[in-house]
């Protein structure tokens, strides 16, 4: 999400005033601590503090935090969910998780492989041509459509071009910035465009390949792949805090996202400007707890899959930097070598967040920020300055 947003915001201030949101103000009704909350005890409790105040006062609207490690569970937030109705941001606050959505997507992809004798869908699978499943009317239109395998879409190795890269796709939203948009509709704004690359050469991060996967699943199985997410996850987990835009209400203590419109720390709401939402490479709202549930029995304790689905998934392609994909699953922060994490980040146009497991540390990040990183501005870079400070206050002695 890089291009025109200057254009888009400002066009969507104008148009969203005629338009029914999808996020009304945000009410202070978020969940505490579903546990005996010992943060206070935690021998890093003030830095975690003061580097939350810290970041609060450099610009972020609202930020929620919870760090696992070998001393216990820290969480804590600051600033504001709904700065206009001077909203806290609270523990529990629920936010868009973005592009984490894809790793939810690629445990789904396994949870089916393991349900094969039902979904038809086997480890081999993965090596099998999209043409398999998808019809012709899609696949001669895709760059590299007749060549690209299930599995390249989950390692980011097909080549396919990012629709949400494409100017067209955001003028398209522009003019319904609320429509519930289908997975063809979006990939027909790609359709005869050039490859970026061969199937397999390189590895470069696309949300068109997950468009991709959420269409093979359904062929696959004539479910709806929101369906086959509730059906395979988050019922079974009990993700309670966890939703689906546009097919979940959302709560009413989902949190406003903020943008900087003019790269002058002055920032607008664009809570309902929706992105495609939905399709498989974005859209699930949730809380820390929630996301920290499910990375602990997925890496941790590894209760969700079998151990081949885990070690299949961690197979990873080559490098594309400061990432690396395996399938639906990212190793972020390559450049701290051992110390990577490995899990999923998410960014869109007013929402950030982060899900990542430091195995060799044996610690646990999940956090939530209502400012978009997704383009530029001088918030983003105080943004990745607080990511920065959270790895090294977690990950150094």
């Amino acid at each position: 999400m890089k291009k025109i947003y200057t254009l888009a915001i400002f066009a969507y201030l104008l148009l969203t005033a005629c338009q029914k949101a999808q996020i009304a103000h945000t009410l202070d009704q978020s969940r505490d601590v579903p546990w005996a909350d010992s943060s206070n005890n935690h021998p890093k409790n003030a830095a975690f503090r003061d580097l939350l105040e810290k970041y609060k006062t450099k610009g972020l609207p609202g930020i929620s935090l919870l760090v696992n490690d070998k001393n216990g569970t820290w969480v804590g937030s600051t600033g504001y969910a709904d700065i206009e109705k001077k909203i806290p941001f609270r523990v529990g606050q629920v936010a868009k998780i973005a592009s984490i959505t894809k790793l939810f997507m690629g445990t789904l992809v396994f949870k089916m492989i393991e349900d094969s004798v039902n979904t038809g869908i086997g480890y081999n699978s993965l090596y099998d041509p999209i043409t398999k499943w998808l019809p012709s009317r899609i696949t001669d239109k895709l760059p590299n459509g007749k060549l690209i395998t299930l599995g390249q879409c989950m390692k980011h190795e097909t080549g396919i071009p990012d629709v949400i890269d494409e100017d067209k796709f955001y003028l398209a939203v522009l003019n319904n910035p609320v429509k519930k948009w289908e997975q063809e509709e979006l990939l027909e704004i790609i359709y005869g465009k050039a490859p970026v690359f061969a199937p397999g050469d390189t590895a470069i991060y696309s949300n068109t390949n997950t468009i991709i996967v959420s269409l093979i699943l359904e062929a696959a199985t004539g479910k709806k792949h929101e369906d086959l997410l509730k059906e395979y996850l988050l019922h079974p987990l009990a993700l309670s805090q966890t939703f689906y835009q546009p097919y979940d209400q959302l709560p009413a203590n989902t949190a406003q996202g903020y943008f900087d419109l003019y790269n002058n720390n002055t920032i607008v709401n664009v809570s309902n400007l929706v992105t495609g939402s939905g399709n498989g490479y974005g859209g699930l709202y949730s809380d820390v707890f929630d996301l920290y549930s499910f990375i602990d029995r997925l890496l941790i304790k590894k209760t969700i899959l079998t151990q081949k689905s885990l070690t299949t998934m961690e197979t990873y392609g080559k490098p594309d930097f400061p990432n690396q994909y395996g399938y639906g699953i990212m190793k972020k922060f390559i450049d701290r070598g051992e110390d990577a994490g490995v899990g999923h980040s998410g960014r869109d146009l007013g929402y950030s967040a982060n899900l990542f497991y430091f195995q060799n540390k044996g610690v646990t990040h999940a956090f939530l920020v209502n400012y978009g990183t997704a383009g530029d501005s001088n918030l983003k870079k105080v943004f990745e300055e607080f990511q920065d400070e959270l790895l090294d206050l977690t990950l150094k002695p």
